[in-house]
């Protein structure tokens, strides 16, 4: 307890940033309801169509979730026929993921709503401080660890 007194209190409030990433994700889980994905499953085809054909041990790595949850996530990516998963014939222990010709096609759609997901936020927030805001965002995520997906 005293080490909690002792400590400076910062002046950032972390509920409106986690509350406002929390309603903006439930914004795009309802805009994107007609194409079938969730934001998770969206990302990854985002991923896929930036760095073509990959494991599913690297989509893991890049988006720092286990190769379980990756499994589950691209499971139901192969059954809507967004994805192709096939064995690497260099490792035969792993997989390769692909997008498919119907997987570019809602990859088209989940552009729109992010579209409409950013015109939100440049609606709340006015073209500069929306461009400081997503500016601020990624260098936040990337001190954090993340980053945008990359080639193996």
């Amino acid at each position: 307890m005293q080490r909690c007194q002792a400590m400076k209190r910062i002046p950032v409030d972390l509920h409106p940033v986690l509350h406002s990433a929390t309603l903006l994700e439930k914004r795009v889980e309802i805009l994107l309801r007609p194409t079938g994905v969730r934001h998770r499953q969206a990302l990854i085809l985002d991923a896929l169509s930036r760095i073509g054909p990959t494991s599913q041990g690297h989509l893991a790595k890049q988006f720092d979730v286990s190769a379980g949850s990756m499994s589950s996530m691209t499971e139901r990516l192969v059954a809507l026929g967004f994805i192709t998963q096939s064995t690497n014939p260099e490792n035969r222990r792993s997989d390769i993921l692909d997008l498919t010709p119907d997987g570019r096609a809602v990859l088209e759609k989940v552009w729109i709503v992010w579209q409409e997901a950013t015109a939100l936020i440049t609606s709340a927030l006015g073209d500069t401080r929306a461009e400081t805001f997503t500016a601020l965002a990624t260098r936040l995520r990337d001190t954090l660890g993340g980053s945008k997906p990359e080639k193996e």
